[in-house]
């Protein structure tokens, strides 16, 4: 089984690397985390500058841009450990790295990457900040009614790597929880979709034809979509934030496209869920799946919701679990709402479709509760609290593992499906 590096990991595993291959690579400083952690890029190739770079120009790869999706450290290393080894591999480009973008996140996330890959396991050590403290999603929106200017130092830092290197193809290293594998392309590539398709379902992983990230995005093959520009993301906002400044901003893809990159997300979850990939039909509506949706999510997550506004007040302890957990509840209630303004649609859905839903209703609560109980657990006279929290997160993360497939060596899959996809998509792009 393989393990995620941590950060210093990730980090000393670059270093290394650039030690050995002192004609090849180079390493420099391009920014600090807000917590002072620093922020290197790794250059593979070529002069290393914003220049020419290779023959074709340059390629970034970004580890870690969501602070609980960290399997793409270990993708990181072994990409650049191969195209260290192999000239052909890397296409007569110049390649960068960014071991993790989000370290701050990501450290507070250590504690699962050892393993053992459970729901449970997971969920104790889980933490994923509010949207705004996220780095790959506090870019400028710079247009339309919603303007974003509030970027975070790492932004910053990607910010002026993009700005520097204007990539010809880009790739953030995301994985998933539950579902099936997909990917996002920010252009059509003919054959591209079929091939990351087949190299998905060749390491076992099938395809998630439906997941909720990608609903109302236009479709580039089964499991593949197209990303949307800067002016279509609007996440759903509290009744408190509307008319007040915009919370989050656009992300990494969207800001690169003004340079013209090619840019590839890959999402493979640690745990499969059921169907994900089925196009039969699920036997209901759409109105009717959406309905059966909010009841659930509202059931389990109103009394989260309760027990925070009822402990908020007595709570000591600093810790970043406050806003995230706050930020994960209002989603979540947005979310109920959404769901509650489609419950008249009658089309019907397939297995793939009810599973993209369901997959959010099992998520969202999870997350809530796993977050709560790390903030309760710095609470010592919440005794109470903490053990209703604990109560409920036990039994969410057992009812969770009993209704996906646990993956034989998720990890290995994940960063074998990222390694393969990003070198046949950076090939593929410039061969259009």
């Amino acid at each position: 089984m393989r393990a995620i590096p941590t950060v210093d990991d990730v980090s000393g595993g670059l270093r290394e690397l650039c030690r050995r291959h002192p004609a090849l690579c180079s390493i420099r400083p391009i920014g600090r985390s807000r917590a002072g952690e620093p922020l290197d890029l790794v250059s593979i190739g070529g002069d290393g500058g914003g220049g020419g770079g290779g023959a074709r120009g340059h390629a970034l790869v970004v580890g870690g841009p969501h602070a609980n999706e960290p399997a793409g450290l270990l993708t990181v290393l072994r990409l650049a450990t191969l195209l260290c080894a192999d000239p052909a591999r890397r296409a007569g480009l110049t390649w960068h790295f960014i071991g993790c973008l989000d370290p701050d996140g990501a450290r507070l996330n250590e504690g699962w990457y050892g393993g053992p890959y459970t729901v449970a396991h997971h969920h104790r050590h889980f933490y994923r900040p509010a949207m705004g403290r996220q780095p790959e999603w506090t870019f400028p929106i710079e247009t339309g009614p919603r303007r974003f200017d509030r970027p975070l130092p790492e932004t910053l830092a990607l910010r002026r790597v993009i700005d520097e290197l204007r990539p010809v193809f880009m790739c953030s290293l995301h994985n998933a929880d539950f579902g099936g594998a997909y990917f996002q392309v920010s252009r059509r590539v003919p054959g591209l979709a079929a091939e990351l398709a087949a190299i998905a379902e060749s390491h076992g992983v099938p395809l998630d034809l439906a997941p909720i990230d990608t609903v109302g995005y236009a479709s580039a093959g089964p499991g593949v979509s197209l990303l949307p520009s800067a002016d279509r993301i609007d996440f759903a906002e509290t009744a408190e934030q509307a008319g007040a400044p915009r919370p989050y901003g656009a992300s990494s893809w969207q800001y690169a496209d003004r340079y013209g990159t090619f840019t590839l997300i890959a999402e493979v979850p640690l745990w499969v869920s059921p169907g994900c990939d089925d196009r039969s039909p699920a036997g209901l509506t759409r109105g009717q799946l959406v309905k059966s949706a909010a009841v659930r999510l509202r059931e389990e997550i109103e009394p989260l919701a309760w027990l925070r506004a009822e402990t908020r007040t007595r709570c000591v302890a600093d810790t970043p679990f406050h806003a995230a957990v706050d930020d994960t509840l209002a989603v979540s209630r947005l979310l109920v709402a959404s769901l509650e303004l489609g419950v008249d649609q009658r089309e019907p859905v397939s297995r793939a479709e009810a599973g993209g839903i369901n997959d959010t209703v099992r998520r969202m609560p999870l997350r809530a509760a796993a977050m709560f109980a790390r903030l309760l657990a710095a609470e010592p006279e919440l005794a109470t609290a903490r053990a209703e929290v604990g109560g409920r997160l036990r039994r969410l993360c057992a009812a969770a593992q009993a209704e996906v497939v646990q993956l034989e060596d998720p990890i290995g899959r994940i960063t074998a499906i990222q390694t393969h996809a990003v070198l046949t998509a950076a090939r593929r792009c410039l061969d259009r």
